[in-house]
């Protein structure tokens, strides 16, 4: 069984990132991302931590404004303005979710699409949906192929399903696989015959969440089995969606923790130089137009 761990992926990406911010520092353009986090969820601090560690391997500017959870719609929709007129931002990263009373849409529409690096927005999901291969994606969806392309795996012409319909990762990820010629099931808690669709694919992609959804009797033999789930067992042990004994029957797993968890905070750092790299495009045009 092939346990596909994020590390290796995630070197592999910081080192690709490194050498284009070297790229553009040579042309007097700096990368750095900032970071917008309302309130202190615990569950942000590992992303956090993952952040930091991808940009400080790449030489990533990394900025944090920590708001109190209590701040008003309009002066948070007022920062993400701000950071989208600055010219030394290149990309904003929202954490989420929001605390209560806050919406998460409406802060989403004051970023600018191209310093939407986590593919918050409308814009940035709509350009992702209609195919468009330079669209941002969420990260951690973006995470899911990046690792399978890692480990050679080509989803051209396979069948898998992906559970969980969040925009986050599980509907993303069904857009981002469809246009790599997958054919990709979208499952939910409403989904009829669920282990049926499961035995049936060549891959599972699971992030919905919940300790031990899956299961061994609803993976066949030769399937590649991606781990989204972060959950925190009865012995506040952290555990995925996959059951320990699936790793009986599947080709290939993600371990959690060190699967995606690892590549994503990579995965975001990569999509940040990507929005400095286009951003220095746009102000060369628009400096000979």
């Amino acid at each position: 069984m092939i346990i596909l761990k994020g590390a290796p992926v995630a070197k592999a990406l910081n080192g690709a990132s490194k050498a284009r911010i070297a790229r553009l520092a040579l042309e007097g353009v700096g990368v750095r991302l900032f970071i917008v986090r309302v309130g202190h969820d615990d569950a942000d601090a590992a992303y956090l931590r993952g952040i930091s560690r991808s940009a400080e391997a790449c030489g990533l500017a990394v900025e944090l404004a920590e708001i109190a959870h209590d701040v008003p719609q309009g002066e948070l929709n007022a920062l993400l303005r701000d950071l989208s007129r600055d010219p030394k931002v290149s990309g904003i990263l929202l954490m989420r979710p929001l605390p209560e009373g806050l919406s998460e849409e409406e802060a989403a529409r004051c970023i600018a699409p191209e310093k939407d690096v986590d593919a918050m927005g409308e814009r940035a999901l709509a350009q992702l949906f209609s195919g468009n291969p330079h669209a941002f994606a969420p990260a951690t969806a973006k995470a899911v192929l990046e690792l399978l392309d890692h480990y050679g795996y080509d989803v051209a012409g396979r069948v898998g399903c992906v559970l969980g319909r969040s925009t986050v990762v599980g509907r993303p990820l069904q857009a981002l696989l469809t246009s790599r010629d997958a054919t990709v099931t979208l499952c939910h808690s409403k989904t009829p015959d669920l282990e049926g669709i499961c035995r049936r694919s060549e891959f599972i992609v699971s992030a919905v969440g919940v300790a031990g959804f899956v299961t061994p009797q609803m993976v066949s033999p030769g399937t590649w089995v991606v781990d989204v789930g972060i959950n925190v067992d009865d012995g506040g042990k952290l555990v995925g969606d996959v059951a320990p004994r699936v790793a009986d029957v599947a080709e290939a797993l993600t371990p959690v923790p060190g699967g995606v968890g690892v590549v994503t905070a990579a995965t975001l750092v990569s999509q940040v130089v990507r929005a400095a790299e286009g951003q220095a495009r746009a102000r060369k045009v628009g400096s000979h137009g």
